[in-house]
Order: structure tokens, then C-alpha cells, then sequence
């Protein structure tokens, strides 16, 4: 392989020190070296973006900061001198530095210690990265995890070209921790991607102008290497770092030496090394106790604390687990910081009924129609309690006769504020998430419950509900701690039995997630009692589920209807008041949104 076939890219790291001229006379030298394809990178970033104040390297982050302005002016100049300029991305701030200079720039560089850097991640979303080279650092990482890694960038940057880099900086890096012997392995398990080598060893030896080549005898087809004007004066990032001779020598030397070539994948001090700079979740703001964690509430940072990763959180509350303490701004977490969640559903009930008198105990084919929706909702895995809540008006006690021979909990509350009659409840038996049912759909579908629950703690929220189903079939999930923000906001909650809104209206106070819900769970049928008409869809409908020895599931109950077209029009001219009744909408959008003060 002759020696101008290849991407050279000149690494300035710190070498700098902070001083603008310094880099820029950098640059003027290193352009006299003769090679056909060589690439400058850089690396800009901000101390507070990149660590905590308690990082050991924070203070020297502060020396090397550099504006924009400068990181501008220096990405011009190297474009006169260079094939193309790369950026270094450890923090937003860099990302801010390429996407206002996309158009000077070749491509960036992710070390492995940002690559579960959300707010990075989210970042490089918004820019176009197409025909830009996007090299992937993926020291420490099996090849199980780095097969997720190109899945995922490859989501977000598809018309990017991915490059696979190995090597990691130490000061300087030994020899057998060079990581040359995975070049084999990465290459047959990712034969479409180039390989770069970015090795780190020490530059007074001379395996510093050969062991690139070795790489590139194994097959790495792109070389990374520091450079410096000065090693003797250079403050930071000089111990691998050539001088402009020796990076010239580089490109005309080619050895090879068997003893570096074999090693464990991932050495101990490498794993040590992603360990230690590794930016790891940290709390945005504070967290009350009982809560789930998204993307929102996280920002990632180095810091010396440690901490488990935002996969691992994620795998955590998927287990339907939630926080069990109160957490701080700047906390890392931990998994010590979950429990169990306590999931209850929760059933609203009052015998006051305008259009239907009582209908809450009028039989179904001779099943009063509450005790049939607490049938369904026994049937939702995870949940540890149903509960019936009415309020403590006289009229509401008689339903306490209908609580499936007490298997299901009976709880009274306050009888104009459905929050606060919640909240009575999930306090009595210490619920940290609800699924919230009304008692006049007899047909609720655990299948949407149980589809709901896995969303609303896969994704980290405070409210999950389905956006498209038949009427009276779906739940919606609500942490407690939310319906507490509430009160906490408002002192009460009026209107809401209209509970829904005080979570829609406000997204900026709470993590609402609405679902696609798969197709065979959607139909376009009325399943909530309110009417006469409503009563005898379900009379019918249940007689017809009782010939056939079946359970009101949601297959079931849209197999008949489906089939039976006229038993389905029974109800269909019927709306729902909250969804056609413009003045009562105008008032619910009044009263539940919050004004933060």
C-alpha cells in the first residue's frame, strides 16, 4: 500500500493550550507536510457542557475554551491548506460549532464516551448530514453493542458515510493497549464500514511512526495522529503527539510486528478509561419520589460520581419500576434509586346519572354494568389493586355492594374532585402508578390497558393514553406524582372528572405520551353506557358473548360487531359531550391549564 492512498488525519486535541495563535501556526506548519489526502481535526468544547465543576479536568476545560468567532476563522484557514476539516464532538457546544460551519466541514468524530449522550445525540438530529463522514469511536464496546451503535446512527444519519474508529487516549497509551488486534474482527463483523486506527502511544518511541501502519497492514484504511510544534512546551496532549518531521516520516514507513497484534478485546486500563470519561446521566432538575425518568428529565455529563447508564434506566423502568425517593438537580442515578412500582386500576363510579338513572348497577344480561367493568379490569396484568372510588355522598354508598365479593378495594373521596378522590385512594394504598377507568364502559379492554402500562414505562412519562379506539374501551396511565403537581399547582382541581386535560394542556409540565395503538385494537364502535340505546348494544352484545361461552375481551367483543352490523348501529348517532359541546371544551382548556409562576 503506497502511502498517499489513504485519509492522514492531523489531530490538534489541546496541544494548544487555549492560545488562538498558537493553534492557528499550528496549522500554517503542519500544511508544509507533503501528502496527498490529509484532514486537520479539531476539538471544540465548553466546560460546562462537557463536565460538572467538580470534574478533575473542569478548570483546564475552562483554558481551552474558544469561541465561535475563533473556531470559525481557524476552520477557514484550514480549508486553504487541508482536504477537509473534522470536528471533535464531546458536548452541544460543538454541535453548535458544526452546525454553523457545515458547509467548511467533512465530517465529525464521536469518542465511545458520548455515544449514549442524549442531548448530543438529539442534537445531531437537526443537521444534514449527508456525504458527511461520521466516525464512530467505539473503544470498550463489544461487538453485540456496536452493532446497536451503527443501528442507531445509522437511523439518525442515514445518507452519512459511518466510519469505525478504535484507540483511546491515555498519556500516553501502552503498546499492548493499542487495540490492533481487533481490526480483524471488527472488519469481518463489518465488512461495509472503513476502519480508522487513532493510536495514542508514546511519541518519543518509535513505534509512534509505526504502529499506524500496522493498522493499515491489518486493515484500517483511515490513520489519526497528534501533532504538536513543541512537545517539550506543549501544556496538554503532547505525549502522543508528533512533531511536523515526524509526521512526515509516518506516511513513508511500513513495518509490521506480530506481539502487538494479539491481546483481550478490551483491555483492563481501556474499560478503566470509558469508565472513568464516560458522560453519564445526570438529573436536569428535580425528581419527587414515585416518578419515571425520560430524555427530558437528563442531561449527561463527566463527573467523578458514579452512576448507571440511560439504557440501564430505561431497562430498569421497564420492569415497571419507578423512583423511590426524592431526587436533586445534578444527582447521578443510581439503581438503588428504583422500586417496584405499586400499579393500581382505579375505577370512578357515582350512582348520579342524568341521561341513564342508576346506570351504574342496571343489569347486563343480568350482571349489574359496574361489576362488569371490574371483571375487565381484574383481567390487566401488573395491576396489584383494583379499586372502585365513588364519592361520600349517601347515594354513592350502595355501590360498595358491588365489589365482586370484595375482591375489588371500595374507596370514598371527595365527591366534586376526582384528583383529590384519587389521590385519597393511591395514599390509603400507597399506588404509585394508576390506570384510570370509568365505570361506564363494561367492556374496557385490558389489551389496551396492558399495551398502554409497557409504553407509559418504556418511555419515561407522566401520562400515556391511546390517541385513536372505540369509545369506552381504552384506560389512560397516570403517575400519582403527577396528579399531585396538580394540587400542588392549583390547590384543587375543578372539573376534573374531565381529568385528561389538566395532563393534555400542559405539556410543558408533564411527559404526555398519546400511542398509536396497533390496528386490531381499533374500531370505530360505541362500548360506553350513558343512553338507552347504549344499554341495549351491551344487553344484546352480552347475551350473544354468553351463548358462545365467551369472555368480554376486546377480540371477542369486536368479533361479534364486526360480524354484526346492525347491533353496532344501535348507538352510533350518540356523541360524546366533551368531544362536540364547544362551550364545555372552551372552559375545560380555561380552567386546567397551568400558569407557572
Amino acid at each position: 500500500m503506497s502511502k498517499n492512498t489513504l485519509p492522514l488525519i492531523f489531530e490538534c486535541a489541546n496541544a494548544h493550550g487555549g492560545d488562538y495563535a498558537l493553534l492557528e501556526k499550528t496549522v500554517h506548519e503542519f500544511a508544509n507536510v507533503k501528502y496527498s489526502e490529509k484532514y486537520i481535526k479539531f476539538q471544540p468544547f465548553h466546560p460546562d457542557r462537557i463536565a460538572t465543576a467538580d470534574y478533575e479536568w473542569y478548570n483546564v476545560y475552562k483554558e481551552l475554551l474558544l469561541t465561535a468567532e475563533k473556531w470559525r476563522d481557524i476552520i477557514q484557514l484550514s480549508n486553504k491548506y487541508f482536504t477537509g476539516v473534522l470536528l471533535d464532538i464531546f458536548d452541544t457546544y460543538g454541535v453548535e460549532i458544526f452546525a454553523g460551519n457545515t458547509e467548511l466541514l467533512r465530517g465529525i468524530k464521536l469518542q465511545a464516551s458520548v455515544l449514549d449522550n442524549q442531548e448530543v445525540i438529539s442534537a445531531i438530529q437537526g443537521i444534514d448530514l449527508t456525504a458527511k463522514l461520521l466516525i464512530l469511536n467505539i473503544s470498550g464496546f463489544e461487538i453485540s453493542q456496536i452493532e446497536s451503535i451503527i443501528k442507531q446512527f445509522n437511523l439518525i444519519a442515514p445518507q452519512a458515510e459511518i466510519v469505525l474508529q478504535i484507540g483511546y487516549q491515555a498519556y500516553p497509551t501502552k503498546l499492548e493497549d493499542s487495540g490492533l488486534q481487533k481490526i480483524a474482527i471488527i472488519k469481518a463483523a463489518f465488512p461495509q464500514y472503513r476502519i480508522c486506527l487513532a493510536d495514542h502511544v508514546d511519541a518519543e518511541s518509535e513505534w509512534a511512526t509505526i504502529l499506524p501502519l500496522l493498522g493499515i497492514s491489518s486493515g484500517c484504511s483511515i490513520i489519526e495522529k497528534h501533532i504538536t510544534l513543541d512537545r517539550s512546551s506543549a501544556k496538554y496532549d503532547k505525549f502522543s503527539a508528533l512533531h511536523l518531521a515526524e509526521m512526515q516520516t509516518l506516511a513513508d514507513r511500513i513495518s509490521s510486528s506480530e506481539s502487538i497484534l494479539h491481546g483481550s478485546f478490551i483491555s483492563e486500563a481501556e474499560e478503566n478509561y470509558l469508565k472513568k470519561t464516560v458522560q453519564i446521566p445526570v438529573l436536569k432538575h428535580p425528581v419527587a419520589a414515585g416518578s419515571l425518568l425520560s430524555k427530558a428529565d437528563i442531561i449527561f455529563r463527566r463527573t467523578p460520581a458514579t452512576g448507571i447508564t440511560f439504557k440501564q434506566i430505561t431497562d430498569i423502568q421497564f420492569d415497571k419500576k419507578v423512583t423511590s425517593l426524592n431526587l436533586e438537580a445534578g444527582d447521578v442515578i443510581q439503581a438503588s434509586h428504583f422500586k417496584p412500582a405499586r400499579i393500581a386500576a382505579i375505577v370512578a363510579c357515582r350512582m348520579k346519572s342524568t341521561r341513564l338513572k342508576d346506570k351504574a348497577i342496571l343489569p347486563i344480561h343480568g350482571i349489574p354494568s359496574v361489576e362488569r367493568c371490574l371483571k375487565n379490569v381484574s383481567r390487566i396484568k401488573d395491576v396489584q389493586e383494583v379499586i372502585l372510588a365513588t364519592s361520600t355522598i349517601e347515594e354513592d354508598k350502595v355501590l360498595s355492594d358491588y365489589t365482586l365479593d370484595q375482591k375489588v378495594k371500595f374507596w370514598q373521596g371527595d365527591p366534586d374532585d376526582v384528583i383529590h378522590r384519587y389521590l385519597g385512594a393511591c395514599d390509603l394504598y400507597d399506588i404509585d402508578v394508576i390506570v384510570r377507568v370509568t365505570a361506564d364502559c363494561p367492556v374496557v379492554s385490558s389489551e389496551i390497558a396492558e399495551y398502554l402500562l409497557t409504553h407509559h414505562f418504556q418511555t419515561g412519562a407522566d401520562y400515556t393514553a391511546a390517541k385513536n379506539f372505540a369509545v369506552g374501551t381504552a384506560c389512560e396511565i397516570y403517575n400519582t406524582e403527577a396528579l399531585r403537581r396538580v394540587i400542588s399547582y392549583l390547590g384543587s382541581a375543578q372539573y376534573s372528572e374531565y381529568m385528561t386535560w389538566y395532563m393534555q394542556n400542559n405539556p410543558d409540565i408533564f411527559k404526555v405520551e398519546l400511542v398509536d395503538l396497533p390496528e386490531q385494537l381499533v374500531r370505530d364502535y360505541r362500548l360506553t353506557l350513558d343512553y338507552p340505546e347504549d344499554l341495549e348494544l351491551f344487553e344484546k352484545l352480552f347475551e350473544q358473548l354468553d351463548s358462545e361461552n365467551k369472555e368480554a375481551t376486546l377480540e371477542n367483543v369486536f368479533s361479534i360487531l364486526d360480524k354484526n352490523k346492525e347491533l353496532a348501529a344501535l348507538n352510533a348517532h350518540l356523541v360524546l359531550k366533551y368531544k362536540t359541546d364547544q362551550d364545555l371544551i372552551d372552559k375545560l382548556n380555561q380552567v386546567t391549564r397551568i400558569q407557572k409562576t
